[in-house]
């Protein structure tokens, strides 16, 4: 049986001569079985007419956001619990751009500002606006949202330029929306506790310690447990400017006390936790009432410090199972491994993150598993979204020993 029988898929068509090519994509996905709505911006309506789309697709087509004759209630809102998977093919850059600085004002661009549905982005355009810096930094905050957005493929273009624009191919296409159905529940009824972002120790109203974790790790972890049927309580300190998955619990923290007393009060009732915050080693041992005048000290200020609490040690759950991350910049794996043995770790990430290409605020990063078996597996550079499930697949394993 395919994956995708009986799935209901939103095919999302903006203005771009590629439009003709969904055709094949929606004839694709309904010889598998799947259930096919489909938006098409005004844009779009200039190449290819939704007579055609609503015969191939079975179903009535949307064109507009407000509709002359509106049989009742708002169809771009209905949407958001209807579908199980969002394909915008093709996706131009002027859509990309729209969605990815949160731009909601015609019918495609609101529908995905609704709807917290994993959705798949086809690009296809001229090589240079895919090149265009404006581009560029709309698909790294899509990615950065957990978006899929595919690489166009490189080959001659509508204008008879030659360059990377052309809309991937519908093999690649196809193989991207199976594959976004191939996780299987294996969490479920599991409860699981993620921590994430760096925490903040104050040293006056003003000033604080932290450091320079992004919190995209962990939320990348939060949101592959609830694709695999967890229930998912995400620990992120306030400072993460994220989006919350839908349907994870967010809990918000920014001390390591604050964190400490969270994770106490909800590993009780968890059966793994992930600790990918960056936590403080130090804090300041006072914290001043008032803001710390330059005035007031002589070109030096003195600041003492004190350890914050090993928080996985105090957990009193025994059945839970310990992950954390090594962040290290030196001696990666003996650290790692030490770090594994005195925290009575059941796994441990390590990655370096003096590396600039990885790691803290980099949607990418390249790591080493340890187990408490001791082995040791190395991954490639690869998106942390991505990685996630490659940490919940061992997770997995870990929780069924």
């Amino acid at each position: 049986m395919s994956k995708l029988k009986d799935k209901n898929i939103l095919i999302c068509i903006t203005g771009s001569i590629a439009a003709y090519k969904s055709c094949e994509i929606i004839r694709n996905l309904r010889k598998e079985g799947a259930q096919i709505q489909v938006a098409i911006s005004k844009s779009g309506q200039k190449f290819i007419g939704s007579a055609t789309l609503a015969a191939l697709s079975n179903n009535k087509v949307i064109t507009d956001l407000f509709p002359e004759n509106p049989e009742g209630g708002l169809e771009h809102i209905d949407l958001a619990f209807d579908i199980d998977l969002i394909v915008i093919a093709p996706a131009t850059a002027n859509i990309l751009c729209k969605v990815g600085n949160g731009v909601a004002d015609d019918l495609i661009s609101t529908t995905l500002s609704v709807c917290e549905q994993k959705q798949i982005f086809a690009p296809a355009m001229n090589y240079r606006m895919w090149q265009n810096q404006a581009t560029i930094d709309a698909v790294k905050k899509l990615k950065s949202r957990n978006k899929i957005v595919l690489n166009p493929e490189e080959g001659e273009l509508a204008s008879l330029h030659t360059g990377e624009g052309r809309l991937p191919s519908i093999k690649n296409i196809m193989n991207e929306i199976r594959k976004a159905f191939d996780t299987e529940l294996y969490l479920e009824d599991k409860n699981v506790l993620v921590t994430a972002g760096p925490t903040r120790e104050s040293i006056d109203p003003v000033r604080f310690i932290s450091n320079r974790s992004s919190g995209k790790m962990g939320y990348a972890i939060a949101t592959a447990a609830r694709n695999r049927g967890a229930e998912v309580s995400l620990l992120s300190t306030k400072n993460v400017s994220l989006q919350v998955p839908l349907g994870v619990e967010n809990n918000l923290v920014e001390t390591s006390s604050d964190l400490e007393k969270m994770i106490l009060l909800k590993s009780d009732h968890a059966d793994v936790i992930i600790m990918a915050a960056a936590v403080c080693d130090f804090k300041p041992l006072t914290k001043e009432d008032q803001k710390i005048k330059k005035t007031s000290y002589d070109k030096k200020l003195n600041l003492e410090l004190e350890q914050t609490p090993d928080i996985l040690k105090q957990i009193k759950n025994k059945k839970i199972k310990k992950i954390a991350f090594a962040a290290e910049t030196e001696n990666l794996i003996e650290n790692a491994k030490i770090k594994l043995k005195e925290k009575n770790l059941d796994m441990i990430i390590a990655n370096d993150v003096s590396r600039e290409d990885i790691g803290f605020n980099s949607d990418d990063n390249q790591v080493t598993i340890i187990q408490k078996n001791g082995s040791v597996t190395e991954l490639p550079v690869m998106p942390k979204t991505d990685l996630a499930h490659i940490l919940l697949d061992e997770t997995i394993t870990l929780i069924n020993i």
